[in-house]
């Protein structure tokens, strides 16, 4: 029996902290802005919670006036400047970011049982992705060859309804993952859209308390989501894997 386990990244396995929280990923963004489009600003300029990296440049982009089909036609170059940006500083990756209790044990207890599978689907670039998860050292963890669905897998532009993305992430990761013939696929994440993409994508949805939103807010995105505080609780979080919850 094999089980494919999808993490989100932000909120979910790590959480930003201090004053400059998630700096480096943030300065990717502004430097993609100013570089393709000669904007000096950032992604606060919108609602930015639970989207994606591609989405949220859509969205950024648009509410300074640029036209959304010249936006998805600059998506692959902003992309290059915002992974270039973070790849020529990777020694700043892991800087205002910690890896939240109970991820590491986890990972390491899913590493040890060939049933398991584990993964990122996650709004993150790929590289900006892997990059965060290797500075703050479980990088090795997940399943190798790594693989996943992310941001700058597919954008489809529809920044009013990003967990339509999200769930398209999670189909990826399945289709990427077909070294086994997976019986169950479950993927975690802290925001509403994550669990809606679960729901939607055919996975079981397990959503954590540990970001920005509530247990209300997550059952009310996904009535049939599960919903735990956070991942600390190993057998409870495997009962869920398992199905046996």
């Amino acid at each position: 029996m094999s089980i494919l386990v999808s993490f989100d990244v932000d909120g979910t396995l790590i959480r930003s902290t201090g004053k400059n929280a998630n700096k480096l990923h943030r300065d990717a963004f502004s430097a993609a802005f100013k570089t393709v489009f000669g904007l000096d600003t950032t992604i606060d300029v919108i609602p930015h919670h639970g989207s994606t990296d591609t989405l949220i440049l859509v969205a950024v982009l648009e509410a300074h006036g640029i036209d959304k089909s010249k936006v998805m036609e600059a998506l692959p170059e902003l992309q290059r400047v915002m992974n270039e940006h973070f790849l020529g500083n990777l020694g700043r990756a892991g800087e205002g970011l910690e890896v939240l209790p109970g991820v590491v044990d986890l990972l390491k207890r899913l590493q040890a049982d060939e049933r398991f599978y584990t993964c990122l689907v996650t709004g993150n670039l790929e590289p900006i992705g892997w990059g965060k998860m290797d500075a703050l050292g479980i990088g090795d963890l997940f399943t190798q060859p790594r693989f996943g669905g992310f941001g700058s897998d597919y954008c489809s532009g529809n920044t009013a309804e990003t967990w339509r993305d999200r769930a398209e992430f999670v189909r990826l990761a399945d289709k990427k993952g077909q070294r086994a013939a997976f019986v169950r696929r479950v993927h975690i994440g802290d925001a509403p859209m994550d669990v809606q993409a679960a729901a939607d994508a055919g996975a079981v949805p397990l959503g954590v308390t540990t970001g920005i939103y509530t247990r209300e807010q997550l059952e009310k995105a996904a009535p049939s989501a599960i919903i735990l505080e956070g991942l600390q609780d190993l057998e409870q979080v495997l009962h869920v894997l398992e199905g046996s919850n």
